[in-house]
């Protein structure tokens, strides 16, 4: 991955800078005053190719005053160029955005996916690299050179170990220590599997004794069951016989029984038959007596239907006459009411002119003009609150800023005055006299400067708190004044509404009472309802025509009365005249039914005694057989028994033969199981330490003292190399795992702890470098970028000339080297200066 351009909007020191462009520069330094923020583009790389940088939380990258921020960054990977964009807002609960373009040849286009985290894993693809593979390999930084030599030797080689990416051995180890739990568990399930079996197979000779024993009690209870079946078959037909016979019994019975029932039910039709026909007869012998009555009824109805009729129609007569009556009522009613409308009208009309009060109104109305001007006071006294509490607001803001700001240049001050050491204390680099006291200078002259902005934004706020209480005071007054303000247009409104209906009630009071006069003329004179009054004499005229007579009308309705039984009688002789003679042929047909069914009944009751006796002999012949089947029944138990017992025996043999092809397979598992438990154990010592991975470090440790001593020679003009050596001897002549670090320079070879800070600093720096450019190639990713945030204040000025002289040696195995630094006499070793000046509207950045 080599940047091209990088871009920040807000991102910790860094407001809106012109864009830091890389093209064109191979080896350069990036240098500006402690605190500016030159470690903080390559915190903006990390955190917008990866999403993290040094600080815990995303949020806390934010620049101060701020609620977003975003970091684009152009890089070319393997000839192709990328662009990524990513944002950060402190906005809807925190929200993040990552987004992927490709350059086509004319523009960049998208090819991110669809959410973040697919989005992160297809850079880390393109990259082959995470954060954690690219900061220990090409980020270097500050503080962290030492990583590696300042460990134990175990730590040291746990470390080369997880550079290497040894850990997924400790994973196949793991693996396969589980499978031999597993195996040891299946092959002593086998082994009590095989000696139950053995258990099993030993009981074969008892069970074959036990199949002949079987055979034979089988052969003899089928013989005996033979036997008793035969016997069986002379008397099985008597079960049926019985059943039949018995049938026809019962068969027989339950005719009897229905004779019977028919017999009694024919006697009692007989004598129904007969009561009829005295009755028919006895009402025949009044057929004149009958007749003459029932013409008189007739005659008395004819009278009761014509008075009737007249009857209806006086009725009709009566309802016409009280629905007129009733209309000229309600005429009349009609204008009753009307008057007493008119009457309450003007009562009403009037009491509203008695209310009406004019002059009252126009007192109320100037009150009310008064109060609205003192309305439009208050409004303006608000508005102008408004103004100044936003004016107050930013003050505050402004000061909570310049107070924090002081604090931290007060801070840094302190810690200047008190150090006594050449090192800067807020990034530790070399710091001499000279520089010192200009951090110092400086620190103070912006201290001063936030006083001063610090005292003129009190005296701001004062003002502007007097104003504020200034208004509050007019606007409370006028509160006070102007809640009269909803009474009094209350009030006017009222007065209004009077003053209104007067004027219209004068007009419609005297219409109102030039009508009542008009109602009450007509009321005086009945001039109402005449149509209806014609309506009623003729009624009167029709009445008379009528002529109803009520005392005939009660006579002819009790002679009706009076007769009312013989109509019943009439009906009853119709029916004996016609019904007579069918009744006594109904006679005649039950006495011949009578006669057949005696004859029947006769018949059945013969029949039962001759099966009575049938029954009786045949009772003999189901007991034999229930006996002879009772026999039967026991020895087919007794067969079913023994063929069991024989079944038996053979189907144990059988499990036998089974059992012992089951053994055959076990022990085969068994062999099987063995043989790979043997793999397992040796795979466990080749996964283990002292196996695949030992084996992968000592081909290592080669690699990287050939590329360590490179650098180091450089660094060293060639007086020092290093080696590493992975076992060392132990008190009780066994060998340990560890990997030390010997040193060999002229005066002969040492440990590293040895050596001084300058020394330690040139080895460490060798080590480093060596093993980034190994994790770089483990990872599948070629190393063409370098950044170095580092130190240099342990070496003096041959040692910074060496190391320069090393990083320059190393320039032709990467694309890009970016060293960070203040020092300038290091500075000035560069080629190319990418510049950060910290400014009142945040850092800048700038090449040179």
């Amino acid at each position: 991955m080599i940047p091209i351009r990088l871009e920040l909007h807000n991102f910790l020191a860094y407001r809106s800078p012109d864009p830091l462009r890389f093209e064109g520069i191979h080896l350069a330094c990036l240098t500006g005053p402690n605190g500016a923020g030159k470690s903080t583009l390559l915190d903006a790389i990390t955190w917008a190719l990866w999403g993290r940088a040094r600080a815990k939380r995303d949020d806390d990258m934010i620049h101060l005053g701020q609620s977003d921020m975003s970091v684009q960054l152009d890089f070319e990977q393997e000839g192709q160029l990328y662009r990524v964009i990513r944002r950060r807002s402190r906005k809807q609960r925190g929200t993040s955005t990552l987004d992927l373009f490709a350059w086509d040849g004319d523009h960049f286009h998208v090819v991110s996916e669809p959410s973040i985290r697919a989005t992160q894993e297809k850079i880390d693809r393109l990259l082959r690299l995470d954060y954690d593979t690219f900061v220990h390999s090409a980020f270097l930084q500050q503080g962290k050179a030492d990583a590696f030599t300042t460990k134990a030797p175990a730590q040291r080689k746990q470390i080369l170990s997880d550079i290497l990416g040894l850990a997924q051995w400790e994973a196949y180890e793991e693996t396969v220590k589980e499978r031999l739990k597993a195996l040891t568990s299946e092959l002593e399930v086998i082994d009590l599997r095989i000696v139950e079996i053995e258990a099993e197979l030993a009981k074969e000779p008892q069970l074959k004794l036990a199949l002949a024993e079987a055979e034979q009690a089988q052969q003899e209870a089928q013989e005996a069951l033979a036997a008793a079946e035969k016997k069986l078959e002379e008397v099985a037909h008597a079960p049926a016989a019985m059943r039949n016979a018995q049938d026809r019994l019962a068969e027989r019975q339950q005719r009897i029984k229905q004779h019977e029932r028919d017999l009694q039910s024919i006697a009692a039709d007989i004598e129904r038959q007969m009561a009829r026909i005295q009755g028919y007869e006895a009402i025949i012998q009044h057929r004149a007596e009958i007749e003459a009555g029932y013409a008189a009824l007739q005659t008395a109805r004819d009278a009761d239907h014509s008075l009737g009729d007249k009857l209806r129609q006086l009725s009709d007569v009566e309802t016409q006459r009280r629905e007129l009556e009733r209309q000229l009522d309600a005429a009349r009613a009609e204008l009753e009411k009307e008057a007493s409308g008119f009457q309450a009208s003007i009562v009403q009309l009037q009491r509203t002119l008695d209310n009406a009060d004019a002059g009252k109104l126009s007192e109320v109305e100037a009150e009310i003009i008064v109060l609205q001007a003192m309305e439009q006071d208050r409004n303006r006294f608000q508005e102008e609150m408004a103004l100044l509490g936003e004016k107050k607001a930013e003050l505050e803001s402004h000061k909570r800023t310049l107070t924090v700001e002081g604090q931290t240049l007060r801070d840094r001050l302190a810690r200047l005055e008190v150090m006594e050491e050449a090192v800067c204390p807020l990034c530790g680099q070399p710091l001499d006299a000279e520089h010192r006291q200009q951090l110092i200078e400086q620190l103070q002259a912006e201290i001063n400067q936030r006083r001063g902005d610090y005292t003129t934004n009190q005296e701001q706020m004062v003002e502007v708190s007097r104003q504020l209480a200034e208004h509050r005071q007019r606007i409370s007054e006028l509160d006070g004044e102007l809640k009269r303000l909803g009474p009094l247009l209350a009030q006017a409104g009222v007065l209004q509404e009077r003053v209104d209906a007067a004027d219209a009630a004068a007009t419609r009071l005297s219409e109102a009472q030039a009508r009542l006069d008009a109602v009450r003329q007509v009321l005086e004179n009945e001039a109402y309802g005449q149509e209806i009054r014609a309506q009623l004499a003729l009624l009167d005229i029709h009445r008379s025509e009528i002529g109803y007579d009520s005392a005939s009308h009660d006579a002819a309705r009790q002679q009706v009365e009076d007769y009312r039984d013989f109509e019943t009688r009439q009906k009853e002789l119709e029916i004996a005249l016609t019904a007579l003679p069918d009744v006594k042929a109904s006679l005649e047909a039950a006495h011949l039914r009578q006669e057949r069914t005696q004859k029947a009944l006769l018949e059945d009751q013969a029949m039962v005694e001759t099966l009575h006796g049938e029954i009786k002999q045949l009772e003999a012949l189901v007991r034999e057989q229930q006996i002879r089947q009772q026999e039967v029944n026991h020895l087919r138990t007794a067969e079913r028994v023994a063929y069991q017992r024989l079944v038996t025996a053979m189907q144990e043999l059988d499990v036998l033969e089974s059992q012992r092809m089951r053994k055959a397979d076990l022990e085969l598992r068994r062999e099987q199981k063995r043989h790979e438990q043997a793999l397992c154990e040796e795979l466990r010592t080749a996964f283990g330490k002292k196996g695949v991975p030992a084996m992968i470090i000592e081909a290592a440790i080669p690699e990287l003292e050939t590329d360590a001593n490179r650098l180091l020679s450089r660094m060293t003009d060639g007086r020092m190399n290093l080696s590493l050596t992975t076992q060392r001897e132990n008190v009780t002549g066994g060998v340990s795992e560890t990997l030390e670090i010997q040193i060999a320079d002229e005066l002969g070879t040492r440990s590293y702890e040895l050596y001084s800070g300058g020394e330690a600093f040139r080895i460490n720096f060798a080590l480093r470098v060596a093993l980034s450019q190994m994790l770089a190639r483990r990872a599948g990713a070629h190393l063409r970028t370098l950044f170095i945030d580092e130190g240099f204040g342990t070496q003096d000025e041959d040692g910074r000339n060496r190391l320069v002289e090393a990083i320059t040696a190393i320039q032709q195995d990467f694309d890009l080297i970016l060293v960070i630094t203040h020092i300038d006499e290091l500075r000035d070793s560069f080629p190319v200066h990418v510049v950060v000046q910290k400014t009142g509207s945040g850092s800048r950045v700038s090449v040179r």
